[in-house]
């Protein structure tokens, strides 16, 4: 069984696009999710998290691509991928997003 994520937030950057000899590619990009609290000072904290995606695809649609861009809205859903690194001295690590489904907000795809 694996972990799938849904959630919806803004790219920090462009996506990135990688074509490979078989002219398939992969689409590389980091999106920020934002929840709201308070602490126990009463005092309300925003907690970004970054969430790295990865989604392969066939045929690149460039307008798609083109609307990728950085503080865009996007909607996610796909399954998670766990790793483990070494960083200098100290072991990190990290969950990234993979076999995604993209919805990009108010755009049209033709």
């Amino acid at each position: 069984m694996e972990a799938k994520v849904f959630t919806t937030g803004n790219l920090g950057s462009d996506a990135k696009v990688i074509n490979f000899e078989n002219g398939k590619s992969v689409i590389t990009f980091s999106i920020a999710t934002n929840s709201y609290y308070t602490n126990a000072a009463g005092e309300p904290v925003q907690q970004t998290t970054w969430h790295d995606c990865k989604k392969f695809i066939g045929q690149i649609n460039e307008k798609f691509i083109e609307k990728l861009a950085k503080g865009a809205t996007v909607t996610i859903l796909g399954t998670l991928s766990y790793d483990e690194y070494d960083k200098e001295v100290t072991k990190t690590k990290s969950v990234k997003i993979k076999r995604a489904y993209i919805d990009v907000k108010a755009i049209e795809v033709l």
